[in-house]
């Protein structure tokens, strides 16, 4: 009987990384099987040069060293027949890196890894860097959710004020999960999901894209944005082995996703896209047993 393919989820979140094995089931209730999980504090907080005590930020670094540990407790048998991989992580922060620099692949024991280079830290969805004076001095977006500290534009404008040649050492910008997924892919831009979009500011979910116009005529870095990914678009191939997960697996459908992990991973269980590696939901909702595939597969909310 040949063995169903293992779906590898992943969720960055603020305090904590977690990573699940799982395995289509269709007569159980819920549609899959937790295989294997495990989970690292992130213990990734650090001190902010430029906001001082209002800022929230976490370094990257931590962040994936937390990750390859718990890729690194996960069975390897079980990590050779992943087929897809889901990541979702915290909305509403941004990091920044540099092109082809974001990150280098090395051996963590006998496994390959990546490790961050030419990357800032990541400012967090909990920064108060930008207090309602300063936010009123920002353009109106033309979106349904006015612009709030924390969210990823609103800090763009803070440096492009404060600290101007900050924003001069990067050329592209995006959440901690879209930073992960260009970097297993070997994107050369970020590709970022119409919810992660809206959870920076500036964006209109009908149009499906950037309020370029008015960030422009505000002297807004628009180069820094991400890429916009429509559900069912084609993203990439995994670019390099990662512990005993093959390289070269298909990176179909783009999309969304924040908020519904379960229905996401259930979507994608019985889906005959395996092999992907997905944007889904964080694993708040998982049993403490429960662990969280390499084409990389986002879902919109419906």
């Amino acid at each position: 009987m040949t063995s169903r393919p293992v779906t590898l989820g992943i969720d960055l979140g603020t305090t904590s990384v977690k990573a699940a094995l799982l395995e289509a089931a269709p007569g159980h209730p819920s549609g899959f099987v937790v295989l294997a999980s495990c989970a690292r504090a992130a213990g990734a907080e650090t001190e902010s040069a430029a906001a001082g005590p209002q800022g929230r930020e976490q370094d990257v670094t931590r962040i994936i060293q937390a990750l390859n540990e718990c890729l690194d407790a996960l069975p390897p048998r079980q990590l050779q027949r992943v087929g897809a991989i889901g990541v979702s992580g915290q909305m509403h922060g941004i990091l920044f890196w540099k092109t082809g620099q974001g990150c280098e692949w090395t051996e963590r024991g006998s496994a390959p890894v990546f490790e961050p280079r030419a990357v800032s830290h990541l400012v967090t969805w909990q920064d108060n860097r930008c207090n309602s004076g300063f936010l009123a001095s920002l353009p109106k977006p033309a979106s349904h959710l006015s612009v709030a500290t924390g969210f990823g534009c609103a800090t763009i404008f803070w440096l492009l004020k404060n600290s101007p040649e900050f924003l001069k050492s990067y050329d592209v910008a995006g959440t901690i999960q879209d930073y992960v997924v260009a970097m297993l892919c070997g994107l050369p831009r970020p590709l970022m999901s119409d919810q992660n979009a809206a959870s920076w500011g500036y964006f209109n979910t009908q149009s499906q894209s950037w309020n370029s116009d008015i960030l422009q005529m505000a002297g807004f870095p628009t180069h820094l944005l991400p890429d916009i990914a429509e559900p069912g678009s084609l993203a990439g191939r995994t670019s390099h082995t990662w512990f005993e997960i093959p390289a070269g697996t298909e990176y179909p459908r783009l999309g969304g996703t924040c908020d519904f992990w379960g229905e996401t991973m259930l979507s994608l269980c019985k889906s005959h896209f395996i092999r992907n590696i997905i944007v889904v939901t964080p694993l708040m909702n998982l049993p403490p047993t429960a662990g969280y595939l390499n084409k990389f597969h986002f879902f919109s909310r419906v």
